[in-house]
């Protein structure tokens, strides 16, 4: 059956079922000026990347997995579940918002790709667009750099992290620009 072969595949691969760190309505809530937004907007697989692309390279992969799956068994040690609550779940809403904002203004559909318009609204412009998203991105980021500190000023308590491994020790980031 095919649930057998995608069982065999994820065992293969090892890959995970991954519980989310936030939802679409903890995003809106807490990062959108318009708290009516609509939560499809923001979809389960953009939730679910912002997590591997944004976190992953900075909690490093030991770390980052013991969190999903401490998280997915809703079992978080008390180092974790401070990191977690401090600098994790508040960077998800900005890297989210980053990572959604350019399906919230565009839409994909069987014509490609229009702008999106509202009822009692005019749509913003690319720069104004480009500015929003950098300054979510950029919150994100600072959010984590706090985090990196705070994980390498309590290394005891966090022993499966990899300083080395964290890009925000390999790399400086300038108007969205890694150098």
């Amino acid at each position: 059956s095919i649930n057998t072969r995608r069982n065999r595949f994820n065992t293969r691969h090892k890959l995970r079922i991954m519980a989310q760190f936030v939802t679409a309505q903890q995003v809106i809530n807490n990062t959108f000026t318009n708290t009516n937004t609509d939560t499809n907007l923001i979809k389960t697989t953009t939730i679910e990347q912002t997590q591997i692309k944004h976190l992953k390279p900075v909690l490093t992969k030991d770390l980052y997995d013991l969190i999903v799956t401490e998280n997915n068994a809703s079992s978080l040690s008390a180092a974790n579940q401070t990191i977690f609550d401090t600098y994790i779940v508040p960077s998800m809403y900005w890297f989210v918002k980053y990572d959604a904002l350019v399906d919230a203004h565009y839409k994909s559909n069987s014509k490609g790709v229009n702008r999106s318009f509202g009822d009692f609204n005019e749509q913003g412009s690319n720069d104004e667009l480009s500015y929003v998203m950098n300054a979510a991105f950029m919150t994100g980021i600072k959010i984590l750099e706090r985090m990196t500190t705070y994980i390498e000023d309590n290394s005891t308590s966090y022993s499966t992290y990899n300083s080395g491994e964290n890009v925000l020790n390999e790399v400086s980031i300038r108007a969205n620009i890694i150098y």
